[in-house]
């Protein structure tokens, strides 16, 4: 401990001595092309195949929905019954299959395509007056 040369503080140059002056140099001329050039640096390219997507629940998609429904009032005008099947075969199937292709589970497609046929469901009830179904209840013979 006596040996002030040995500790980090005393190792320096002495504080009674000005700090060496730095010479001054003439400023440099910008060359901006050249920085420019430098700075447009292409990015690599991202690999494919590597984000993760997560899928926004088709049961939740408004828009989706209003327009399924839609089409399922205008196919029931024309088509009767039978509506019910061409609605899932033209417009649930691709929904599914775009599902798939994203990588959910065959029972997680199977559950979000039944929360999306009982949405498109609700906004046909809402849209017909909200019938009540359990006010009828047999023949009145």
């Amino acid at each position: 401990m006596n040996d002030l040369p040995d500790l980090p503080l005393f190792s320096g140059r002495p504080a009674d001595q000005p700090p060496p002056k730095s010479k001054r140099r003439r400023p440099r001329e910008r060359n901006l092309v050249a920085e420019l050039t430098q700075a447009h640096i292409v990015p690599e390219p991202i690999p494919e195949g590597t984000a993760v997507l997560l899928p926004f629940p088709a049961s939740r998609d408004r828009r989706l929905i209003t327009e399924l429904a839609d089409a399922f009032m205008s196919l029931r005008e024309r088509h009767g019954r039978r509506c019910r099947a061409m609605l899932l075969d033209k417009r649930f199937r691709p929904i599914g299959v775009r599902l798939r292709r994203m990588g959910m589970s065959p029972d997680a497609i199977q559950d979000e395509l039944a929360r999306l046929e009982k949405a498109v469901a609700r906004v046909v009830w809402i849209a017909d007056g909200r019938p009540s179904y359990s006010s009828g209840g047999g023949s009145a013979a």
